[in-house]
């Protein structure tokens, strides 16, 4: 077959590289002309390119890894366990995806916040981060059954020392359960005041404390109770409340007071300085955590 006869697309001089380079540079999103042959990057280049780009991206976007519980608690069935567990992974998933998406974001749409897809991603990726970071350290600090706190532990004389007594922090912590609707009760550190506070959150995200550390979550969202505890919320904080693992929550505090986060608070610019057992548990008006799960260990004289 003679040149002549070719279609006017092809030649015997077909420059196939420039076709694939071309190909490769409008796949990748990259200008296909240039202002000299000898300029194009070849096709090895944009494919390196290519990839530092996805390692980059991925270096960026945020990955949470889904955790494994076991929760020996038999004030919680099986099958809310279960789905307790697949909420949670969701969270996780729901929280890598939108970290991805956001890598890839139009910021500039964020002029507009009443119509804006990267706002939307900024919220609910919080929202999804949140959820994940709450439930693990709500599986973790629950379901311990041979749970017993003495007096002389660290999370019994803090809660005492800052509500008076141990007691009084109970009645205290259970009633911001209770006022929880779709939310959490969350013992924290207040690194400001230095003290423990009790905290009612409502969803992932409204009334966190800024820099406070949490010790003690409990989740008050109806997934987590009413399966097992039908119209009586109260019965499921009580259990959980008599399943806490302090050794766990100890280990928090312990953390939390090193991090010496109230230091942030005292820094300030040089030039502005002012110098001036299970069983049902009955509704009562008792604390939840009976009298023989505080042990006595303390030394007199």
């Amino acid at each position: 077959m003679s040149s002549s006869k070719l279609p006017p697309t092809l030649s015997p001089k077909l420059d196939l590289h420039r076709i694939i380079t071309e190909k490769v540079r409008s796949a990748l999103g990259t200008n296909a002309t240039s202002s000299s042959p000898n300029s194009e990057p070849s096709v090895k280049s944009l494919l390196e390119s290519a990839k530092a780009k996805g390692k980059q991206l991925l270096t960026e976007a945020l990955i949470l890894m889904p955790k494994s519980f076991v929760l020996k608690t038999e004030f919680l069935s099986s099958t809310t366990k279960e789905n307790h567990f697949k909420l949670y992974k969701s969270y996780v998933d729901s929280f890598n995806n939108i970290s991805a998406r956001l890598d890839s974001a139009s910021r500039t749409d964020a002029e507009n916040p009443n119509n804006s897809e990267f706002r939307r991603l900024k919220l609910d990726e919080q929202a999804n981060l949140n959820a994940a970071k709450l439930h693990e350290l709500y599986f973790n600090n629950i379901s311990d059954v041979h749970s017993e706190i003495r007096m002389d532990s660290v999370p019994y004389m803090r809660l005492s020392r800052d509500w008076g007594t141990f007691e009084a922090w109970q009645f205290d912590f259970r009633a911001c359960a209770m006022a929880a609707t779709e939310g959490w009760a969350v013992v924290y550190w207040e690194p400001m005041k230095q003290r423990y506070v009790n905290v009612v959150i409502e969803g992932h995200t409204n009334n966190i404390p800024v820099m406070g550390v949490p010790v003690l979550v409990i989740d008050t969202f109806h997934h987590a109770w009413f399966r097992d505890h039908p119209g009586d919320k109260m019965n499921y904080v009580n259990a959980m409340m008599r399943e806490i693992n302090w050794n766990l929550v100890e280990a928090r505090m312990a953390v939390a007071e090193m991090c010496n986060l109230h230091q942030i608070y005292m820094l300030e610019p040089v030039n502005n300085v002012d110098t001036s057992d299970k069983v049902r548990l009955s509704v009562s008006n008792e604390p939840p955590i009976a009298k023989d799960q505080v042990v006595d260990k303390i030394k007199v004289g």
